[in-house]
């Protein structure tokens, strides 16, 4: 007998959701406060560029971000990788 199920694949972002809870309600946390208007979205801190995304340099302070750019931001990860942090 075939037992289906109607459960949806668990995303790749669900996955990873799941491995960091940390990381995860610190992103939710600077999410919910950007959009009541407590946290104002700045410009890349590297370019300038207005399209920025938030850098949590400790997840323990999720207020505390850095504003980068995609380019910037990936740059960023590659030279903490690089020393190891």
């Amino acid at each position: 007998m075939t037992v289906t199920t109607s459960e949806k694949p668990i995303t790749r972002q669900e996955k990873w959701g799941k491995a960091h809870p940390q990381e995860r309600w610190a992103h939710m946390a600077l999410r919910s406060a950007v959009r009541r208007g407590l946290i104002v979205k700045g410009p890349c801190e590297a370019c300038g560029s207005d399209k920025s995304e938030a850098h949590h340099p400790d997840y323990s302070r999720p207020m505390h971000v850095n504003w980068l750019c995609r380019p910037c931001h990936k740059a960023e990860h590659r030279r903490l990788r690089k020393e190891g942090v």
